[in-house]
């Protein structure tokens, strides 16, 4: 399932600052951010009807339309920027549990994501990473994936 789906389907739809850091860490096409992209301002506008060579410019405009639907962009380092990281987290995990799996490929969707959304500390104890110069394989505990899970569900519904 493509990330776009996987975190329309878990937590519902996307934030400004989702779609910013989903298009930073790579798992969202200009064109799902075009069709995700809320909002009647000029900016928002702008952005989804970038096409072609004005393709180029999209991240300028995907900042431009950001800022200008709640006055600023979320950046690495930020509160909003790391909650957002967290609800990529989340969601990637849970479409990872509820495919139907081995723990061998469950292992290797937790590597998958480490790499391309980070791991924060209460997440290492999840995964013990592949040795490829040893010829380990990944392996994860799945009782860990769930147990971060239950605790940034938690923490979700707290704000809310």
């Amino acid at each position: 399932m493509p990330p776009l789906d996987a975190f329309l389907t878990t937590l519902g739809p996307l934030t400004w600052d989702d779609l910013v850091a989903g298009y930073d860490f790579g798992l969202l096409t200009s064109l799902e951010i075009q069709s995700q992209a809320v909002g009647e301002g000029l900016a928002a506008q702008r952005l989804r009807a970038l096409e072609g060579s004005a393709l180029l410019t999209f991240e300028a405009h995907l900042w431009a339309a950001c800022a200008e639907a709640q006055g600023v962009t979320p950046r690495p380092g930020s509160l909003r920027w790391a909650q957002a990281q967290d609800r990529w987290r989340e969601a990637l995990l849970l479409q990872a549990l509820a495919t139907d799996c081995t723990r061998a490929q469950l292992a290797q969707a937790v590597e998958r994501l480490y790499e391309q959304v980070g791991c924060p500390e209460d997440m290492l104890a999840m995964l013990q990473p592949a040795q490829v110069w040893s010829g380990t394989p990944a392996t994860v505990d799945p009782k860990a994936v769930k147990a971060f899970l239950d605790r940034a569900q938690s923490q979700r519904s707290r704000h809310l």
